[in-house]
């Protein structure tokens, strides 16, 4: 008897935490040195964290400020990212930058849509040539 209730406790106890682990969320962190656009929300230079808005939801990111004066959700695409670096990827045209793409090491990554501003900027008559930045991410499980 007490065999079968120790063996019920554990298999209750067992099932208890499985939720708890697959629920973990990444974290991922970065120094951003310069102001952004994140699709059509203008964020200024800072250190941000970017984690899955809804633990069940890859696609929906929130991006906030660490000092909590900044954030948006964000709706993205999964990718292949090229590396193991964890980085995050930046279209610059002269002073605007915007975040193109979060890469989270081990060849998986997020996509963002491109914004107007952005379309417009990379059309304008050929003017604004095109940098491509990549600043590294710290990621927690």
């Amino acid at each position: 008897m007490k065999k079968q209730i120790l063996t019920v406790a554990a298999a209750l106890v067992f099932t208890a935490l499985v939720p708890v682990q697959t629920h973990a969320q990444q974290v991922t962190q970065a120094k951003i040195p310069f102001a952004f656009q994140v699709e059509n929300t203008k964020m200024p230079a800072g250190e941000y964290q970017i984690r899955r808005a809804l633990p069940s939801n890859k696609a929906v990111l929130q991006i906030r400020s660490t000092d909590w004066s900044a954030a948006t959700f964000v709706l993205t695409d999964p990718m292949d990212a090229k590396g193991n670096d964890a980085e995050l990827i930046f279209h610059c045209y002269s002073n605007e930058c915007f975040l193109s793409e979060i890469r989270t090491g081990h060849g998986q990554g997020s996509k963002l849509a491109v914004s107007r501003g952005e379309k417009e900027l990379s059309h304008a008559n050929g003017e604004n040539e095109l940098a491509v930045v990549s600043l590294p991410l710290t990621v927690t499980p």
